[in-house]
């Protein structure tokens, strides 16, 4: 046998072919070409929800770190304020009732802020995919068993067995299968509380409609991100598709009734969706008037699960962390995520496949709390947005107290999320990452 010859490429599987698993894909693409990378989907196609995303400053940052070809593939997407003078918001915010303008949220240093449709950016990543990244469609998970050296098949010591009657052994798998993820379940154990998702006691209608009509409905103002709060709900809009469309999210309080559908995103009505957001003011009002069949979406998120990764298997992304969407900032963490395990993921990290388990526990270990902060406060935001504060349950409605409140109060979440240093959380990672491997071979050598 010839001993100048290379080992055999470390496989490595992806669960979940949507933002999070291709992102991760172009990025271990990118700095690994000693990985053999398959993303199995369980759709027949690559397909994502026609709703909007926005990527602040931390996420972009992620990006960048990655690969300069991201930003470019979001660019192509993206889509931002219409007036060049509200560049620099986040959001306008107004009284829902009146449509006063109550404040507005600057960015980050000039950080311009913008939307696109998950679509259309899920497409423009998939350009990126290299060919030597293999995609299986069809393929859900059932269960995935980490082995010891020398276990299996002889190719890999973690085996992927799916629906189908299929199996695969691989050196390491990451999920990113999403909210209802199978890979959270199998690898904190269905009797662990948090390998479930929970409803957050809010739901949603969310629908695109044609900004020309909105335009003509409630004035040029709409073509700029803008929220309108009311008590126990809240309405923020944005333009997506280069400003030919406007995103519309209709977010409702449940009032302590329970989500009792089996189904998370259910069919619904114009008269369902006006008759929850009666009184809610003249402007809102008309934008939610022009969504025809409305879906209600009801809100889950995800309790703060014990561990990211046992063995060479770990869960990324919303299957790891999945929040409400008031901050917007879900996608952008599992950029962020990318971004780490990625940087782990290299040749100078990784040896052999015994490695891979030191990459999964560090990025456990660096991302774990960031993300399950975000999931706290993304529902403190929620409730802020919705008038719900206890700080000022005795206000009686007092217009002033509610605006001093939330111009001090509303903008703290936001800067947490888009102040974070990755670099020097990525540096933290591969410490934690040496000093693992350290006191293992320590271990064994005594």
């Amino acid at each position: 046998m010839d001993s100048t010859l290379s080992p055999p490429p470390l496989r490595i599987a992806i669960i979940g072919a949507g933002i999070a698993g291709v992102t991760l894909a172009i990025a271990l693409s990118e700095h690994n070409p000693n990985l053999s990378l398959t993303i199995y989907e369980s759709r027949r196609k690559f397909s994502e929800i026609s709703a909007g995303v926005g990527f602040g400053p931390n996420a972009l940052k992620a990006m960048a770190l990655i690969s300069p070809k991201l930003i470019v593939a979001y660019d192509k997407v993206k889509t931002p304020n219409k007036w060049p003078e509200k560049d620099h918001l986040w959001y306008d915010f107004r009284w829902a009732d009146t449509g006063k303008l109550l404040m507005q949220v600057e960015s980050e240093k000039g950080f311009a802020h913008c939307n696109a449709s998950r679509v259309h950016l899920l497409a423009s990543l998939v350009d990126l995919v290299p060919s030597t990244v293999k995609v299986e469609f069809g393929k859900r998970v059932i269960d995935v068993q980490n082995f010891d050296e020398g276990v299996g098949d002889g190719t890999g010591k973690t085996r992927i067995r799916f629906e189908d009657g299929t199996d695969v052994f691989v050196d390491a798998v990451v999920g990113c299968d999403g909210i209802r993820s199978a890979c959270r379940r199998i690898l904190l154990g269905e009797d662990e509380r948090s390998a479930h998702a929970v409803y957050s006691g809010k739901y949603a209608y969310r629908k695109v409609v044609d900004m020309k009509k909105a335009v003509e409905a409630v004035g040029p103002e709409v073509e700029n991100r803008q929220m309108y709060l009311g008590n126990g709900r809240h309405v923020l809009t944005f333009a997506i598709r280069g400003g030919r469309m406007l995103n519309v999210v209709a977010f409702k309080d449940a009032g302590g009734a329970p989500w009792t559908q089996r189904q998370w995103v259910v069919p619904s009505s114009r008269e369902a969706l006006m008759r929850d957001f009666a009184g809610c003011g003249d402007t809102a009002s008309k934008i939610l008037e022009l969504i025809d069949e409305p879906e209600k979406w009801a809100l889950f998120d995800h309790l703060p699960a014990p561990t990211y990764a046992k063995g060479n298997f770990c869960i990324l992304g919303d299957a790891a962390h999945a929040s409400t969407p008031h901050l917007g900032s879900g996608a952008g963490f599992a950029i962020e995520d990318v971004h780490l395990l990625s940087g782990l993921l290299t040749p100078a990290m990784i040896e052999s496949a015994s490695d891979i388990k030191f990459a999964f526990l560090a990025y456990d270990a660096l991302r774990r709390p960031r993300s399950q902060e975000l999931v706290r406060r993304s529902r403190e935001q929620g409730h802020m947005l919705e008038l719900e504060s206890e700080l000022l349950s005795l206000s009686n409605g007092d217009r002033g107290a509610w605006k001093e409140y939330l111009e001090r109060e509303m903008d703290l979440n936001p800067r947490w999320v888009w102040n974070v240093d990755l670099e020097s959380m990525l540096l933290q990672a591969k410490e934690t990452f040496k000093n693992m491997k350290e006191e293992e071979e320590s271990a064994v050598e005594f």
